[in-house]
């Protein structure tokens, strides 16, 4: 059958030929249709618990998607009457900007006073070029006994302040409506900066951050693919010395990736941050199957076999090995959809295209066109074959300690995985070096703590939020949470109802506590918020219905490690002293990017046993052998165990795309075991030959190629090690590494396990 087919496929050439750009043509034309998300929240597993809760609190309350300007002062405290006023007058033009619904400062923080029975509420600063010296001092002194601004508003030094912007767009075009929001603040600080230089002014927040986002990768694209390709093209050349090896690649590379990116965009596919990989992805594997059709092409024409018997020669060889090896790959990079997150569904999608379309190109587009030339073998042919065979006999040699030796040092190596533990943080997915973002970030934070706080939603079965008794359970919970480590401020509703209470009771310490009135509460409440500054209302902290109000914890910098420390004590400490159902779980993007590596790993881990279950299945259905479809999962999942174990040991974080290279990885390693296999069955039903003739004749037709294919992968990965969105390097390295792994057990140990089992 595959002979007939190779016949085929020389026969019709032409037609074939003409067929595939055709193909290609109306592939391509779907990249129109690309669009890029920036949105982070694409990334948050759907359906589980903490994203749940996260999304039930920003329906309760208003949203917290922000834009922070930070100012800090170079020398003494920000209460300076020029800070004071750039304050004042930043906020002011804040609440101008596209898409704001809320500006919190400073300047227009609810100072509450009281005459009598009379309540005030005022902006904190205001005017400050008329105020006096001895004002602006008396202002220092007071911020002091606002617990609700000092340590989150302002810093306990005095010395840094912040400007929170909420940001609420249609969201029907993130990425304009977020340009639309940060480019005008943009140029507000460029400006600012050169006016003040004794003052550091920074930016930060989410809608930064996915403002940044799509920038930040279309700024890349244009150089990191052309880098891709040479790097490829090169490294290709280098190894097979051919021109036209290379040439023939780069049709078969370009026709590849813009049909798998233009059926994405016919498909609709969701565009994210990772789908960067996908032209790597589907470039280094496309060229995999280039090489082996050259491979066995060069050898044909060292025999003086003509072109077009040549490459037929090379068809008859590869088609049923390579065909195979892209149903195997398509499986494994399909198996995502497994996966909880759409952005990692979609990279899959497009990349099981690109598989299955590389193939297609090989077959039906490379092969016809080459068999019209007549190309030369490079002079390095003989040397690189003779190579190969060298590593094959030194395996059948060596094949009894081999066996043994091989496993052990796996089952070793595995045994560091337990060291891996997930760590994500939006706040490091961008390099230092391309953008001002992490480090402005992280300078923000050491000063102010946090940048991404935790929100806890906490309900009451009663009437009213302003029910004594819930109020009291509010404090308790907010009491005990500031007395954790990791806590630098809580913001909560009891602390504004004490510091009501108190101040209409002239600002007595005794009267700092909640009313034990629950009307009186609720009066409190109103006349409050009927007071507040122009903007501002309690919509932040309380239920449009009254029956429910947010805590909110600033935290210091922690890794996931401490966080989950920190989560596992607040859990505990709820289930044991709070009403049963009272409170949430913690929420926010620090609370979901702690998990979400954590359970993209457990997904991956359950899409990798479905891939490799299929893959082994199609394997056994293709060679019709149960033993040796079995066989090959031992040099199929070694790779990735080892390559995890490795990875514990010298790295042991575990990024949420590290983790995907669990799951990729699977889809291109089987291709290694596969060839092997596919060659040695041939040798061994074909042509008579016995088990150690056949690995023989499997490492002269296929073993320099696997080398080739396992350099000009890891080259290619590498790439990506010059990504501004840093999880992509984990992917880089980690794949590379478990690729190394493959191609060792390949060669040294997979002809091993062929001499033990293999019983024919």
């Amino acid at each position: 059958m595959t002979n007939w087919i190779a016949k085929k496929i020389i026969e019709f050439r032409i037609i074939l030929i003409i067929l595939s750009f055709i193909i290609l043509f109306i592939s391509v034309s779907g990249v129109r249709f690309i669009e890029f998300s920036p949105d982070i929240d694409n990334f948050f597993p759907e359906n589980h618990s903490t994203v749940l809760a996260h999304k039930e609190v920003e329906d309760t309350f208003t949203t917290t998607d922000n834009l922070v300007i930070a100012i800090g002062a170079k020398e003494g405290t920000i209460f300076q009457p020029r800070t004071l006023d750039l304050i004042e007058k930043l906020t002011e033009q804040a609440w101008t900007i596209p898409h704001s619904i809320r500006v919190d400062s400073l300047s227009n923080y609810s100072y509450v006073s009281a005459v009598g029975d009379d309540l005030y509420v005022e902006p904190f600063i205001e005017n400050t070029f008329s105020m006096k010296k001895e004002e602006i001092s008396k202002k220092e002194e007071i911020i002091e006994n606002e617990p609700l601004a000092y340590g989150s508003m302002i810093s306990k030094d005095k010395k840094t302040t912040l400007i929170n912007i909420i940001v609420d767009p249609p969201r029907l075009d993130v990425e304009k409506e977020y340009g639309e929001t940060v480019t005008p603040v943009l140029k507000l600080l460029e400006t600012t900066r050169a006016e003040y230089p004794e003052l550091e002014i920074k930016l930060s927040g989410m809608v930064y951050v996915e403002y940044l986002s799509p920038r930040i990768i279309k700024a890349q694209f244009p150089t990191l693919i052309p880098l891709l390709f040479i790097v490829i093209l090169v490294s290709l050349y280098v190894l097979l010395r051919s021109i036209t090896a290379v040439i023939g690649s780069l049709i078969i590379i370009v026709s590849s990736v813009g049909s798998a990116m233009g059926l994405t965009g016919w498909f609709g596919g969701l565009v994210t941050q990772p789908f960067m990989m996908v032209p790597i992805l589907i470039s280094t594997l496309a060229v995999a199957d280039c090489v082996h059709l050259f491979s066995i092409y060069f050898q044909n024409r060292l025999k003086d076999l003509d072109s077009k018997d040549s490459m037929l020669e090379s068809l008859k060889l590869n088609l049923q090995p390579l065909f195979l090896t892209s149903i195997t790959t398509a499986i494994g990079f399909l198996s995502l959809n497994l996966t909880p997150v759409e952005p990692l569904r979609t990279l899959g999608n497009s990349v099981f295209f690109g598989v299955l379309l590389a193939f297609f190109f090989t077959i039906f587009l490379l092969a016809p066109l080459c068999s019209f030339f007549s190309v030369r073998a490079p002079k390095r042919t003989e040397q690189q074959t003779n190579f190969a065979i060298k590593i094959g006999k030194f395996s059948i040699l060596h094949a009894k300690r081999l066996f043994w030796i091989m496993p052990i040092a796996s089952i070793f190596l595995i045994s560091f995985i337990p060291l891996n533990h997930t760590n994500d943080s939006p706040m490091e997915f961008y390099s230092e070096r391309h953008n001002p973002l992490t480090a402005d970030t992280k300078w923000l934070s050491e000063r102010l703590g946090g940048t991404f706080p935790v929100n806890y939603q906490l309900s009451t079965d009663k009437d009213s939020i302003s029910n004594p008794s819930f109020l009291a359970d509010v404090e308790k919970f907010k009491q005990w949470l500031e007395s954790q480590p990791e806590v630098i401020h809580v913001s909560s509703l009891s602390t504004t109802i004490k510091k009501l209470n108190s101040t209409l009771h002239g600002g007595k310490p005794e009267w700092n506590t909640i009313p034990k009135d629950q009307d009186l509460s609720a009066q409190y409440l109103f006349f409050y918020e009927m007071s507040l500054p122009f903007g501002l209302d309690l919509n932040n902290s309380i239920s449009q219905d009254r029956l429910s109000t947010k805590i909110t914890a600033s935290l210091r910098e922690l890794g996931s490690l401490e966080y989950k420390d920190f989560a596992i004590r607040v859990d505990k400490y709820i289930a044991n002293n709070m009403p049963k159902n009272m409170v949430s779980e913690g929420t926010g993007q620090r609370a979901i990017f702690v998990y979400m590596g954590e359970v993209i790993l457990e997904n991956l881990s359950y899409a990798l046993s479905v891939g490799l279950v299929l893959i082994t299945l199609t394997i056994i259905l293709f060679f019709r052998s149960l033993r040796l479809g079995m066989l090959t999962t031992i040099p199929n999942i070694l790779p990735i165990g080892v390559a995890f174990g490795i990875w514990g040991l010298l790295v042991s974080e575990v990024s949420f795309l590290t983790a995907l290279g669990m799951g990729t990885t699977l889809g291109i390693v089987v291709d290694f075991t596969v060839h092997l296999l596919s060659k040695y069955l041939h040798a061994r039903n074909t042509l008579s030959l016995d088990k150690e003739e056949a690995i023989i004749y499997a490492f002269e037709t296929v073993g320099f190629p696997l080398i080739i294919m396992t350099f000009i992968l890891i080259c290619g990965f590498m790439v990506l090690l010059s990504a501004y969105f840093v999880p992509m390097h984990g992917f880089a390295l980690f794949s590379s590494l478990a690729f190394f792994v493959a191609l060792i057990l390949d060669l040294f140990y997979f002809p091993a396990l062929l001499l033990k089992f293999d019983k024919n």
